[in-house]
């Protein structure tokens, strides 16, 4: 016998003896570990409310869209290149570095985190993020206002979200206010909730010119209403508690810098005289596909749904268009016009502090004509409708603007 035919003699018999303990030892074969069960969603998150609110669901993340109009959109773009006098006018405060078109609701978080501007602190979450009343539940109001911004971020996730308008606790999910700020300043004028419709007020939370009262130490978040609703009120009130969001590095002027102030800009004007909310024209009665009615969500210009929105009242949408768009051409080109001219009297208010012996008491009342033409302008120019939501108010904070600017550069040219 050979050597390899011995060993294979003994090799096989040893071998299949292996292959059968193992194969009378082997489990089955080991399934895959299951996925741990997902964490449940957040109330905060738009999502949540999908199963029960697919319509409106479904419309609110349309906010995603980004899609200009003629004047404004949700395209970011930097507003400081394509209006350059806004640098001059913010001068030595974060608008001056950064100043884009906001996109939908949707991106408010996201879009805070990628500005260039200087951040306050948590306060800074209050109209960006669903998740702002139970995190000021949890930490305090002024402790997380005052939160170093970098840690807030950190805590928040969700962006203006279902929770923010509606009380998720009562059965027909009904409107809310969830920031103290806006009944605070209603009743300052010694007026109450009930003075206003609650479909507009949601919206006025945070669409409305707001200021920090104790920088960095409170970050309280007043509107300056106690004189009423219109700039110059807002000017008189700020007057009365001796407050500037910065002091220009040019004029040495308190000037401050405006917040869309919609729901101010909105108060008197025709389709507010008529009884019209913001949600009548913002958030329309439409039908889904089953021809069940439910309020859109879609919070965008009511251009982009003229059928729902304006139609209701004007049957010729051409016409209604063609008028917006003039309306707001022309309050844009005023406003344009404006600003060039006080880019031109900051301009020369610098230059005059700069002569020997200038006249202090000149210099005093140019830099109180500054602050007050650069908030009036500046009221337009961010108040988010180019104008339309009140084309007569907004002829008129022009016109006083200009005259501010006017009688700035005359006490310059003295």
């Amino acid at each position: 016998m050979s050597k390899t035919t011995c060993l294979k003699k003994v090799f096989l018999p040893f071998a299949l003896l292996v292959l059968v303990l193992a194969s009378g030892c082997q489990t089955k074969p080991a399934t895959a570990p299951a996925d741990p069960p997902a964490a449940p969603v957040s109330q905060a998150a738009v999502e949540y409310w999908q199963t029960q609110f697919p319509a409106q669901v479904a419309s609110y993340l349309r906010t995603k869209e980004e899609e200009a109009t003629a004047f404004a959109g949700s395209v970011p773009y930097q507003k400081l290149d394509a209006y350059p006098f806004m640098r001059t006018m913010y001068h030595g405060f974060g608008f001056w570095f950064d100043f884009r078109e906001s996109r939908g609701h949707m991106y408010t978080i996201e879009d805070t985190l990628v500005t260039g501007r200087p951040k306050f602190g948590g306060v800074c979450f209050g109209c960006k993020s669903a998740d702002y009343p139970a995190l000021v539940a949890e930490y305090g109001q002024v402790e997380f206002d005052t939160m170093p911004w970098s840690e807030a971020a950190r805590k928040t996730e969700h962006p203006v979200a279902c929770i923010d308008c509606h009380d998720p606790d009562s059965p027909d999910f009904a409107l809310r206010l969830t920031r103290p700020w806006l009944e605070e300043a209603i009743v300052a004028q010694g007026k109450t909730l009930a003075d206003f419709d609650m479909r507009s007020l949601v919206c006025a939370q945070c669409h409305s010119e707001y200021y920090f009262e104790g920088p960095f130490t409170q970050n309280k978040i007043v509107f300056p209403w106690s004189q009423g609703f219109r700039p110059e009120d807002a000017l008189a009130h700020f007057n009365a508690v001796n407050f500037s969001d910065w002091t220009h590095p040019r004029t040495g002027a308190g000037v401050h810098k405006v917040q869309h102030p919609e729901f101010e800009f909105y108060q008197g004007s025709i389709h507010a005289n008529l009884g019209l909310s913001c949600a009548d024209c913002h958030m329309p009665t439409v039908k889904d596909a089953q021809g069940k009615e439910y309020t859109q969500h879609w919070l965008a210009s009511p251009l982009k749904h003229m059928e729902a929105s304006c139609q209701r009242c004007h049957s010729d949408l051409t016409e209604i268009r063609t008028r917006t768009e003039a309306i707001q051409g022309e309050l844009r080109a005023s406003a344009n016009e404006i600003g060039l001219e006080l880019e031109k009297a900051i301009n020369a208010l610098r230059d005059a502090r700069r002569t020997p012996n200038v006249n202090q008491e000149m210099v005093r009342q140019a830099q109180a004509k500054h602050r007050e033409a650069q908030l009036l302008l500046d009221w337009f120019l961010v108040e988010n409708s180019t104008g339309f939501h009140n084309a007569a108010e907004g002829r008129r904070i022009l016109e006083a603007a200009r005259k501010a600017t006017q009688e700035m550069a005359n006490l310059t040219a003295q």
